[in-house]
C-alpha cells in the first residue's frame, strides 16, 4: 500500500476511535464566568456614576496629585460653589440705601461719630428734622445732618462745589463758615462722593438757628467736623 494510503487509513482509524469531550459543563462554566463579568462591569459603572454625581453636586474639587496621568492638578472649584465665591468677590456691593437716609438713622450714625466727652440730646422735632443738641459743658450747639444718594449731581456740583478740586478718589469737599460777627456762629461741611452719596452737616454755636451765639468757640474743630462728614459709616 502506498505511503499516502497508509497515512489516510491511520487518520480514518483515529477519527473513528476519537470521543468528543462533554461540552455541557464547559458551556455552563463559560456562562457563569460571563455573568460574573457583567455584574462587575455594572457595579463599576454604578460607582463611577455616583462619584460623578457627587462631584457635580459638590462643585468638582480637583486635588493635586490625583490626576490619572500623574500631572499635578490645580485647586479648582467648579459649579455652584465656585460661582458663588467668584461672584461675591467681583460683584459691586449694593448701596445701603437710595434716596434720602431717614433722619433717625442719620442721627444714630452722627452720635457714634462724635468725639468722646460730649453729651447729646434731641431738640423738639429733632428726630424728624435731623437735628441734635451737642454739649461739652460750655453750652449747647445745634447740629443738623442730611444724607442722600443723588442720581444727578450736576446742579450740586455747579452750585455747592463750584471751584472745588476733587480728592484723588473723586470726592468733593466744601466747608463754609459764617462771616465774623454773624449771629449765631455757623459752620457747614458738604461732601459729595463719586457714587452720588451726599452728606451735609451744619453746626451752630447756639441751641437754635435764630438766637445769638451762646459759645465763644466752636464745639468741634474744622478737622473734627470734616472727619465726621467724610466717615465711611454714612454709606
Amino acid at each position: 500500500m502506498p505511503i499516502e494510503e497508509d497515512f489516510t487509513e491511520a487518520l480514518r482509524t483515529t477519527l473513528m476511535t476519537f470521543e468528543p469531550p462533554n461540552a455541557a459543563p464547559l458551556l455552563q462554566g463559560c456562562v457563569r464566568d460571563g455573568r460574573r463579568r457583567r455584574r462587575r462591569r455594572a457595579a463599576a459603572a454604578g460607582v463611577s456614576g455616583a462619584a460623578v454625581l457627587a462631584l457635580v453636586g459638590l462643585g468638582a474639587v480637583v486635588v493635586p496629585g490625583l490626576l490619572s496621568d500623574g500631572r499635578p492638578a490645580d485647586h479648582t472649584l467648579a459649579g455652584p460653589a465656585a460661582s458663588a465665591t467668584t461672584g461675591s468677590a467681583s460683584a459691586t456691593p449694593e448701596p445701603a440705601f437710595t434716596g434720602t437716609l431717614p433722619a433717625d438713622r442719620a442721627l444714630a450714625i452722627l452720635t457714634t461719630l462724635l468725639p468722646s466727652g460730649l453729651t447729646h440730646s434731641s431738640p423738639p422735632g429733632g428726630r424728624q428734622s435731623g437735628q441734635l443738641w451737642v454739649d461739652d459743658g460750655h453750652g449747647k450747639s445745634l447740629f443738623e445732618v442730611h444724607v442722600s444718594r443723588q442720581t444727578s449731581t450736576a446742579a450740586i456740583r455747579s452750585h455747592v462745589f463750584a471751584g472745588t478740586n476733587p480728592m484723588a478718589d473723586g470726592t468733593l469737599i466744601a466747608s463754609r463758615q459764617a462771616p465774623p460777627g454773624t449771629s449765631p456762629g455757623h459752620e457747614v461741611v458738604n461732601v459729595l462722593h463719586p457714587d452720588g452719596l451726599y452728606v451735609t452737616i451744619s453746626v451752630w454755636q447756639a441751641p437754635s438757628q435764630n438766637v445769638p451765639s451762646t459759645r465763644t468757640t466752636p464745639i468741634l474743630t474744622p478737622a473734627q467736623l470734616r472727619a465726621i462728614a467724610t466717615s465711611p459709616q454714612w454709606r
